[in-house]
């Protein structure tokens, strides 16, 4: 295969990027800011996502993907082509790309996905599902003839699968994730502290004392905000304790969505669970004792990925390293001329 191979995590709030035979080279917020009077795009990425919150009235920052669906094709079309650009420079071969969508994808959506990689810039592009990419990163092999459970908590939804011998044998995906747990951190704050505090807030504490269970040593940190009756600046303080008992509800319904897979999945694939267990990867995999927090509600192994919020592009690595692979699974790459063959 010609031109440059690259893997793309389209992430609800992080794309990152792994190129074939230099790793991870993108990884940054999946924010666009335009610039409404002048009519072009003003900052993608990092640049942009400082500006949430902050934007004047002629600037809008949009987040091209939500909840794992794209809102805004134009957007994440011009994000893409930004990153392709940046990743290959004026090479005259075009890449071949593989993407990741959740789970429960469709095939139109699928097909939709792999329509707008070529029109960014892409020589073949093919999609596939997030959990698969998910175990690879996390170190299960793509020959593994066992089970695994995959629990990759992202920022708009999560995506729960059973990955053996390189394909997902069940799947399923939750519109629960890491902006959910923000939002349950604003709505704490708002109804127990009278005060105001924005996304971008609640992100900063969920990392710093997110917590899934009561820690020995609780962590306290200061967000600041606006009194809810004042309107005027306020500090105050959350704690470990706090987060967990304002995202307790969602991670209950995880648990849920997890049951509910496992009742569906054949038993002898059950049976190899119980054996090696449960893998958490995702961002949602930094939050403090998550892991023990599922394991008291299953009873099996369970244990977080290294790196967790990159397993999904190092398991694009892996199958970049070995596309042979997808293609020996069923996996399509489609190009331009595909497109033209469709639309007739």
């Amino acid at each position: 295969m010609l031109g440059t191979k690259i893997g793309f995590d389209l992430g609800t709030t992080t794309i990152a990027a792994n190129v074939d035979g230099k790793g991870i080279k993108i990884n940054e917020p999946s924010v666009i800011v335009y610039d409404c009077f002048e009519e072009k795009v003003k900052a993608i990425g990092k640049e942009a996502y400082k500006m949430l919150g902050k934007t004047p009235d002629y600037l809008t920052a949009i987040r091209p993907i939500i909840d794992g669906d794209i809102y805004d094709y134009g957007a994440l079309e011009q994000m893409l082509c930004y990153f392709i650009q940046k990743i290959c420079g004026n090479r005259i071969l075009k890449p071949s790309i593989i993407a990741c969508v959740p789970s429960e994808t469709n095939e139109i959506d699928k097909k939709t996905v792999t329509d707008l990689l070529i029109s960014s810039g892409a020589a073949r592009a093919c999609v596939i599902e997030e959990p698969l990419a998910a175990a690879l990163g996390a170190g299960v092999s793509i020959k593994n003839p066992e089970g695994v459970l995959i629990v990759d908590i992202g920022g708009g939804t999560t995506d729960i699968a059973v990955v053996t011998r390189g394909c997902i044998a069940n799947s399923s995906s939750v519109g629960i994730a890491g902006n959910a747990f923000d939002e349950d951190i604003c709505r704490f704050a708002r109804r127990e502290r009278d005060t105001v505090i924005g996304s971008i807030t609640a992100e900063k504490v969920k990392k710093q004392v997110g917590a899934a269970k009561f820690l020995d040593a609780e962590l306290a940190v200061r967000a600041v905000g606006k009194d809810y009756i004042t309107k005027l600046p306020k500090s105050i303080e959350l704690t470990s304790t706090d987060i967990f008992l304002c995202i307790r509800e969602h991670l209950e319904k995880i648990v849920e969505s997890i049951k509910l897979l496992l009742s569906g999945t054949q038993p002898e694939l059950v049976a190899d669970i119980a054996k090696n267990g449960m893998i958490i990867t995702g961002g949602g995999a930094n939050i403090r004792g998550i892991d023990d927090y599922f394991r008291t509600k299953f009873g099996f192994n369970v244990k977080c990925a290294e790196s967790p919020e990159l397993c999904v592009a190092n398991g694009l690595g892996v199958l970049l390293d070995d596309i042979k692979v997808l293609e020996e699974n069923g996996y399509v790459f489609r190009s331009y001329a595909d497109m033209n063959d469709f639309e007739e």
